[in-house]
């Protein structure tokens, strides 16, 4: 139903047309036609601002806000979402009681889990309440200090909107919040006369403020309706990042500050998207920020890359309504008509033009791989046989796809754009066969990092006394680990007491997650009794020196901080030792012996199988593989991580 109506009212969309009645506007007389009943709601608002020459640029603005109505919508029952957000409010109250809180609060979410039905703001909005929307937004706008640069067609986008998402509840947030909610922090500015009337001064000082009744726990599984009046949202202690850029942007825009919700749907190296917000500065100047986080700056990541960045908006953006109306099938991602490509404010783009075979779809979309499936990330008609990518990510691996009932029809085999921009078409040559060695199933990601160097300058000593008195240093540790390590030791030498050793004359500690001990031709490890330093870091009894030999490689043992920490196997006797297999603290995805691990590549319309292995050692050795594919390991046994990768220069390249 919510489709349909977007795609009839913007199948009508005509340019908007300052200044002249809505029977001359023939969008804005599209849209009043579809309010059915309501019609007269929306024309008092119409009436409301002609009766006063004065008002005109408030007409312009209720005409802006009627023609793009269609499609925005709001919960049907509303007495059920009240009740919702009182119950949220009174949880809320109990959040330092942590077994109160998450007794009741587990009861809540049961409670209010059911589907809800949705009505279309245009068939429910009352006039008095778009009059109060709109007069309170032109005097944040004209009578407030921040948003003197601001023109009328940035006000429409950055500030009158009623509200800041769909499903929201349609209470006066502005009032809310412009009138007592964290105005003591903006007092400061008036003593400034070079920052009393800067935006960016004006979202820092708020931000700030906000934090004392806000603390930033992104927490992604609350399996509850999304909490959507404003109020409630400014008394829940977590959620997802998204919920604190709806809050910000509801806070700052009844301040009369010009902010937006920018996002990213999909990451293209792993699972997830992200949102955050942009703030319109007075040199007009788009500067983001990471919802209530007080520094305004560009914090996305240099090493993060982003397939497409798109912005919310109010309006319907006519590209997407033009394919909503012409595809049966849709990806959920556009579904939304109100957004629009803004990737050029992020990132250094390219046009990718690809030849498109298939026929029975008009349009066709490039995917990104989200660690299990193919996630539509942009859309591009199909015209004479190919389709033409506007403005994507560099460094990327993409698959062109079509859409239908269930889901993605691959039309093409997946293609990696490089940071030149330049297309390589992944297509699979078994005329010429790559044996890969294997290291890991998915990507290191910067905290691994850190971990690794905490296992450097490790030392394996060996000794026949219990106190390691002349113990003999075999082997130290010097560089980051790309997968677990392996030490060898040719003449196989006989002690009793091995150990990993760490000496920091200043105090430190180490990480290590796995210790495996092999005897000359021995597949097993051999074990003792687990002997090191007493104790952990944050004492906790699961990170001692047993979990160095739990069989698991997401344990550790994380020593204390002091100036000599150790770890190691008392044997009972001297026994040779031929191998030394370690696992540095980690995300558990090198390989891990015992393991039984699938490698798949890439070709037509799905992953094919090149065969399967059970791990004996820390790498994997698959022959007759062919050149140019796109890979991705499974571990059958466990875990959840993998990532796909082309084999490059005889070394694994995360997409």
């Amino acid at each position: 139903m919510i489709k349909s109506t977007v795609i009839t009212f913007l199948i009508c969309l005509a340019t908007f047309s300052v200044g002249c009645s809505h029977k001359e506007n023939n969008s804005l007389e599209e849209a009043l036609s579809l309010a059915g009943e309501n019609r007269t709601e929306l024309e008092k608002v119409l009436n409301h601002y002609a009766a006063d020459p004065a008002d005109s640029l408030k007409y312009r603005a209720a005409c802006f806000l009627i023609e793009n109505l269609p499609g925005h919508f709001s919960y049907k029952d509303t007495s059920f979402i009240n009740a919702y957000h009182n119950a949220i409010d009174s949880v809320a109250d109990l959040y330092y009681r942590k077994a109160e809180h998450d007794s009741i609060f587990e009861t809540t979410a049961e409670k209010y889990s059911k589907t809800l039905d949705f009505v279309e703001d245009i068939h429910i909005l009352a006039g008095d309440y778009l009059i109060m929307n709109i007069d309170s937004a032109f005097s944040a706008w004209q009578n407030g200090s921040w948003a003197k640069h601001v023109d009328f067609d940035e006000f429409c986008e950055y500030i009158l909107p009623y509200k800041i998402e769909e499903k929201q509840t349609l209470d006066n947030w502005r009032e809310y919040f412009s009138e007592s909610y964290v105005n003591k922090a903006l007092q400061v500015l008036q003593y400034n006369d070079m920052h009393k009337n800067l935006a960016y001064r004006a979202c820092q000082e708020i931000i700030h403020s906000i934090q004392d009744s806000i603390k930033v726990v992104i927490n992604y599984n609350q399996d509850i309706l999304p909490i959507r009046k404003m109020s409630t949202l400014t008394r829940i202690p977590s959620g997802p990042c998204d919920d604190y850029s709806v809050l910000v942007t509801a806070i700052l825009r009844a301040k009369g500050l010009p902010v937006a919700i920018d996002y990213t749907p999909q990451w293209p190296f792993r699972n997830m998207g992200h949102s955050w917000n942009v703030l319109l500065i007075n040199y007009g100047k788009n500067v983001m920020f990471n919802g209530i986080d007080p520094f305004i700056h560009n914090y996305l990541r240099d090493d993060h890359p982003m397939a497409k960045v798109f912005r919310r908006t109010y309006k319907a953006n006519e590209e997407l309504v033009e394919l909503l109306h012409t595809e049966k099938n849709v990806p959920e991602a556009f579904k939304n008509p109100f957004i629009r490509d803004v990737s050029t404010e992020y990132l250094k783009t390219v046009d990718v033009e690809i030849p498109v075979k298939e026929k029975k779809h008009k349009y066709v979309y490039l995917a990104v791989f989200d660690n299990v499936n193919w996630f539509p990330i942009y859309w591009a008609k199909v015209e004479k046989g190919k389709a033409v990518f506007r403005n994507m990510g560099r460094n990327i691996t993409y698959l062109p796809v079509a859409y239908g009932e269930s889901g993605i029809i691959p039309v093409g085999n997946p293609i990696n754009l490089n940071p030149r921009g330049e297309i390589r078409y992944l297509n699979p040559d078994f005329t010429a066969c790559d044996t890969l060695t294997l290291r890991r199933k998915y990507l290191l990601f910067g905290a691994m990092y850190s971990f690794m160097d905490n296992i450097l300058d490790l030392k394996v000593q060996a000794s026949n006394s219990s106190s390691f008195r002349n113990a003999k240093v075999l082997y130290t540790t010097k560089d980051y680990l790309r997968s677990a390590g392996e030490i060898h030791f040719e003449d196989q030498p006989a002690y009793r007491y091995w150990r990993f050793y760490k000496s920091t004359p200043n105090g430190g500690n180490f990480n290590i997650a796995e210790i495996m001990f092999f005897e000359p031709d021995s597949i097993r490890p051999t074990y003792g009794k687990i002997i090191g330093t007493e104790g952990s870091y944050y004492n906790r009894e699961k990170e001692g020196k047993e979990a160095a030999f739990d069989h698991d490689a997401l344990t550790f043992f994380d020593a204390p901080w002091q100036k000599e920490n150790w770890v190691g196997m008392d044997f009972g006797k001297p026994i040779p030792i031929e191998k030394i297999i370690y696992y540095p603290r980690s995300d558990g995805n090198f390989i891990e012996l015992g393991d039984e691990y699938e490698l798949v590549y890439w070709h037509g319309d799905g992953w094919q199988s090149l065969g399967k292995q059970t791990a004996n050692d820390i790498s994997l050795k698959f022959a007759n593989c062919p050149s140019n594919a796109l890979f991705l390991l499974h571990d059958r046994t466990k875990g959840k991580e993998e990532r796909i990768f082309t084999y490059d220069g005889d070394k694994q390249v995360w997409w």
